[in-house]
């Protein structure tokens, strides 16, 4: 099942004090779709397009968006269709008007009848396709009146309706449609024509499932059942553009009526209307009806043409947080070691310790897995690595300090789960500002160990950390070279860095081909690792599948001999990253030997021990910043759902 926007292509040209500042595909039904494919459901559009630049970008603004554009024709000698969107700053406020008309040239790129190919359309579509419609005319109604689909209906402008009597308007719309959407103007126009006196009258002439009056800031108006229900926005938004924002609220009924099996109530209602108004306020902070889920493609005028008749597309090279981030890695792990966080983990008694718990979450857990092994191998104290939560479930009166490890200092899981243990035997680990931890925890600043400076404040953007995990497994791997009177851990680190920078810059180049099939679409890994290679196996890991390119199966070597090679043997792909200490112990090479047969990225330190532990992190940063690289995404900007984000923000108890 497939919800589909069917309709002639539109491109359109935005505008602001006469200056063209992007194009974007458009067209109201088209824009439904769009936000819908946004959310992960499958959509396409059936239409046509010419073969001009502007058809192209009409095109590609869809494919992008992941929307099947497989029944698009493309006709030969068609102007694609466009539209002119201007702005103007006037007291203050953004104003904008459309029309079909060039502002420059004063041309129209615009056909009257459209060029939709009615019998091959009906003949394609499933009879468990949704079907959305902006507009009433000849040829939409020839597929609204011969199918028996699920069909959704846009009304945003009455003046095609002029050309038909009465009963031709009611005969065009009633019984077809589950849902209609109309905006105040359209709503008043049909009460007038038809001389009623509520929108429940015209819902009872038109007898959809329900009809939705859009207000703007006022909010909406639905009924259902003969029953009318009003909702009100408590919050409007600030409105940059409001140019969208009913078709990605609409979209949002569409999508929650699936999704709620094709029943509506005044729950689904309330919560579909929340979910709807905050979609639209991301909507009318973005200049263009798609500016919240894609940039407005830049275009250049090619010799003395107007842009509307011919232009080129501005490629803009994409900027990857991944890159800047793995970039200034180096720097901001030195920059954390000279800090004077140093000096105070110094000053922490760690021989008198019994029982210490480490904790972390996301990309710190992997940094507080080092710390707690470098603490454990120091000062025989019996370290013990935890999330939040697990914390949070266990009894800890025995326990005589915690080390909380959170990029930002103010994580509420860390907090929540230490909330019981006395703040004097708590330290924090983190590049916040010293200050706003205290206030936010009651902790004494000589608890809150925090490597910011005042020439080292910046942080990374992005979902994923590298700096995260690395610059406090780097401090305490300093205290780990003072205490056993090692070389420069400055020159250690720095060594790290160049070796597997340099040596997965040569295997990624060296092995395209068996690396184009390791790292296929859908592919399952199996991540090896144990004995001192724990922190890079999970951090590895918890990137992989924070990033969402795959998922991950995570075996402790020996563990993997208790039957979890039974899963293993019965998987179509047998793809592993094994990482590996310089030694290889006896049961390894039996399961190396084991593995052999299949494909492997086997990663191996030149080192044991502790230091091994730490320069196979260093190792798992740059394998996941060159696996992003070879792939050409930005893993550090993954896509993910509203509905996601509400776990994510999720604040209280764990």
């Amino acid at each position: 099942m497939k919800i589909i926007s069917i309709g002639d292509l539109v491109t359109d040209f935005y505008y602001k004090d006469g200056k063209l500042v992007g194009v974007n595909g458009g067209m109201t039904s088209h824009n439904i779709i769009v936000n819908i494919s946004k959310m992960k459901f499958e959509t396409a559009v059936y239409g046509v397009c010419g073969t001009d630049a502007i058809g192209k970008i009409a095109i590609d603004s869809l494919k992008a968006i992941g929307v099947n554009v497989d029944n698009i024709k493309i006709i030969d000698d068609l102007e694609t269709r466009c539209f002119h969107v201007s702005y103007f700053e006037k007291n203050g406020k953004l104003e904008f008007f459309s029309k079909k008309r060039c502002p420059k040239c004063g041309e129209k790129h615009w056909y009257n009848e459209s060029n939709i190919d009615c019998d091959n359309i009906l003949k394609i579509i499933n009879d468990d396709d949704i079907l959305v419609f902006d507009n009433l005319n000849n040829k939409n109604q020839i597929i609204i009146d011969n199918s028996k689909n699920k069909k959704m209906l846009d009304l945003g402008q009455y003046f095609e309706l002029d050309n038909y009597s009465d009963d031709e308007i009611i005969n065009k719309i009633k019984n077809k449609f589950v849902l209609i959407n109309l905006n105040e103007r359209v709503e008043k126009y049909l009460i007038d024509r038809f001389f009623l006196n509520s929108l429940e009258e015209l819902y009872n002439i038109l007898n959809p499932k329900m009809i939705i009056v859009t207000r703007g800031k006022k909010g909406a108006d639905f009924v259902f059942n003969n029953y009318k229900v009003s909702k009100e926005l408590t919050t409007p938004s600030i409105e940059l553009d409001p140019t969208g924002a009913g078709d990605a609220f609409f979209s949002m009924f569409i999508l929650e009526y699936v999704k709620n099996n094709y029943i509506i109530d005044e729950e689904f209602i309330d919560s579909t209307f929340d979910k709807a108004t905050k979609l639209t306020n991301k909507v009318v902070k973005k200049i263009g009806a798609r500016g919240h889920i894609q940039n407005l493609y830049k275009i250049k005028k090619v010799d003395n043409n107007c842009t509307c008749r011919k232009f080129d597309i501005s490629t803009r090279k994409r900027i990857k947080r991944c890159n800047i981030n793995i970039n200034n890695l180096e720097i901001r792990i030195i920059n954390a070691i000279k800090s004077g966080a140093f000096e105070k983990m110094e000053k922490i008694n760690f021989k008198d310790m019994n029982n210490s718990i480490f904790i972390g979450t996301g990309g710190s857990f992997a940094g507080a897995k080092f710390s707690s092994k470098v603490i454990n191998y120091l000062y025989y104290v019996n370290t013990t690595c935890l999330y939040p939560r697990d914390l949070y479930y266990r009894n800890n009166s025995q326990v005589d300090s915690v080390f909380m490890f959170t990029y930002s200092g103010t994580t509420d899981d860390l907090i929540v789960s230490t909330k019981l243990i006395d703040n004097q035997i708590k330290y924090i680990i983190s590049k916040g500002e010293l200050q706003k931890i205290v206030t936010k925890t009651g902790m004494t600043k000589d608890n809150v160990i925090s490597y910011r400076t005042g020439t080292n404040k910046g942080k990374e953007r992005g979902f994923l950390s590298f700096e995260g995990a690395i610059a406090p497994a780097s401090l305490f791997l300093k205290l780990y070279f003072k205490s056993v009177a090692r070389d420069d851990v400055e020159e250690f680190i720095r060594d790290c860095i160049k070796y597997w920078k340099d040596y997965f810059n040569k295997y990624f180049k060296d092995n395209k081909k068996m690396l184009t099939d390791f790292f296929k679409s859908g592919s399952q890994l199996n991540i090896f690792t144990g004995d001192f290679t724990e922190s890079a196996g999970i951090d590895l890991e918890s990137k992989i599948v924070e990033s969402g390119i795959y998922n991950c199966l995570i075996h402790e070597k020996k563990n993997f001999s208790h039957g979890r090679f039974i899963n293993y043997e019965h998987l179509s792909q047998k793809k592993n990253i094994y990482f590996k200490q310089k030694t290889t112990s006896l049961y390894e090479k039996n399961l190396l030997d084991y593995l052999s047969k299949d494909r492997n990225l086997i990663i191996e330190s030149r080192y044991d021990g502790i230091l091994c532990e730490y320069d196979l992190l260093i190792a798992s940063q740059y394998l996941i910043y060159y696996i992003s690289n070879f792939l050409d995404i930005d893993i550090s900007k993954p896509e993910y759902s509203e509905e996601a984000m509400k776990i994510y923000f999720y604040k209280g108890k764990l």
